[in-house]
């Protein structure tokens, strides 16, 4: 007879997605609420949003769904890093770039008064410090090594990042209640939200599957598009549009690779499902 314990294991073995949300939400909402309007202890809340309620949840379920080893493969993708200097500049330059030539192109990208090597400092230290150490590495375990992965099953790149979009962005609802918000603002917020949430899940779906699952390029990506919305040009939005066009780059990109690859191995087949996970990572087939 299945105990309690067990009964539930079992339910969340079945039931990933879901079960990660319900904890997630349940736990990263009030955490998310607390670090927004209050000034209690903001590192600490934050930490605790992103390493307990976030990567926490997901190596629960990850472990409800196949114990210890499919933990232990769960974090053996934040070790995957010999990814070749194109993928690294890609992950780290790409988006830095383009925010930055979209911001000279509109007359917005100024003289920063420190010049432009205090510039880049500030940003590699968003990037790989303030960003994906604090914040992004446990964040996209979460969203890309268990959300973003088990969607990918079946659908492929461009259907996990749309099914993972609103997901993602219903995380980051809290986050628009900051001292001052009126409900204008906040459904502003929202929108812009839920326009750039495919294009982003797009492009780390794309570096998902190009490093065999590697959460430390999802989490440093992830990291440089924040970090890219900080260089300090007029307005701060030149780093939402860099996102859509480099996206739609990726994607025109992958198409005509397909294409010619299918034009030079017309016998190859490419009718598989999308998955992110590398020799390294093995889980147990997911059942939605």
């Amino acid at each position: 007879m299945m105990t309690v314990g067990g009964r539930l294991r079992s339910s969340v073995a079945r039931h990933p997605v879901l079960a990660f949300l319900i904890l997630g939400y349940g736990l990263g909402w009030p955490l998310l609420t607390m670090r927004t309007t209050t000034t209690f202890a903001p590192t600490a809340v934050g930490l605790a949003f992103t390493y307990g309620a976030l990567l926490g949840s997901a190596l629960a379920v990850t472990w409800a769904g196949g114990g210890v080893a499919a933990v232990r493969a769960f974090l053996a993708r934040y070790l995957l890093w010999r990814l070749g200097v194109r993928r690294w500049a890609f992950i780290v330059l790409a988006l830095p770039a383009l925010t930055t030539l979209i911001g000279y192109a509109t007359g917005t990208l100024g003289m920063p008064a420190n010049g432009w090597t205090a510039v880049l400092l500030s940003y590699l230290l968003s990037t790989f410090i303030y960003g994906a150490l604090e914040v992004n590495l446990a964040e996209e375990g979460a969203w890309s090594g268990l959300v973003q992965t088990r969607l990918a099953t079946g659908r492929g790149r461009f259907g996990s990042a749309l099914r993972t979009a609103p997901l993602f962005v219903a995380m980051h609802v809290p986050l628009q209640f900051t001292p001052g918000w009126t409900w204008p603002g906040v459904a502003t917020g929202i929108a812009v939200l839920l326009v750039i949430a495919p294009f982003f899940r797009y492009l780390i779906g794309e570096t998902l599957e190009a490093t065999g699952g590697s959460l430390l390029a999802a989490g440093l990506l992830h990291a440089a598009f924040n970090a890219s919305g900080q260089l300090g040009y007029t307005g701060g939005w030149q780093f939402l549009p860099a996102l859509i066009v480099l996206a739609l780059g990726v994607g025109i990109a992958g198409r005509h690779n397909r294409t010619a690859k299918a034009t030079h191995q017309p016998v190859a087949s490419d009718s598989g499902p999308t998955t992110y996970l590398g020799s390294h990572a093995q889980h147990p087939a997911p059942n939605h």
